[in-house]
């Protein structure tokens, strides 16, 4: 079955700043909060990568939602109105193999749902 055009996920150029917030807020849960104003100045600073949805799924150790998961249907949605989404910002967690999804989880969880091959756009620190 061919994907419409309405199924294509679009991106965004830059990160919007809300979510660099986002990202700063939910870093300083999960590291000490003095180092999260170097982990987001990496993040700004990084260039924007591509990697496969799935990749980022194994390598961050997070599971896809259940399909009726509100925040992912508005992503959805935005994808199929042909909206760009904004980049997702990744972290590299070395001490446990992993990856954080700093922000954009639901981003990279309806993208999988439109296409299970897609792939996403990536700031990574």
């Amino acid at each position: 079955m061919a994907k419409s055009d309405a199924d294509v996920v679009q991106w965004q150029d830059e990160v919007p700043e809300e979510d660099y917030m986002a990202a700063q807020s939910y870093l300083s849960l999960v590291n000490a909060p003095v180092t999260v104003p170097k982990i987001i100045a990496k993040l700004r600073a990084a260039s924007v990568e591509q990697y496969k949805a799935t990749d980022i799924f194994r390598a961050s150790q997070v599971k896809l939602p259940d399909s009726d998961d509100r925040p992912c249907r508005k992503e959805i949605k935005k994808i199929h109105k042909g909206q760009p989404l904004a980049p997702v910002l990744l972290v590299r967690d070395p001490a446990h193999s992993t990856i954080i999804i700093a922000d954009g989880y639901h981003r990279i969880c309806a993208a999988f749902r439109i296409d299970p091959d897609v792939i996403l756009h990536c700031k990574i620190a």
